[in-house]
């Protein structure tokens, strides 16, 4: 797979792949090779998201009219 696909480019992937799968119509060995290269660009896109989501921050606003940014999730801990 290349290195610099893009998350969308990946997702378009999977979409065929998995339209291929349900269509029944390949044989096993092309079957399993195409369901691996399908797991793959799932971690792909698990990584591209959880690496969004670390980049995430979310402003709150306090209660003085001022914003603290907190990382992504971060926010339930500040209501505590």
């Amino acid at each position: 797979m290349n290195k610099k696909k893009s998350f969308e480019d990946a997702m378009k992937r999977l979409e065929e792949i998995v339209q291929m799968l349900e269509n029944g119509n390949l044989p096993l060995e092309e079957s399993l090779k195409v369901f691996e290269e399908g797991m793959r660009l799932i971690r792909f896109c698990t990584n591209k998201l959880e690496e969004a989501e670390k980049k995430v921050t979310i402003l709150i606003q306090e209660s003085g009219g001022g914003y603290t940014q907190l990382p992504f999730g971060d926010e339930e801990k500040k209501d505590e």
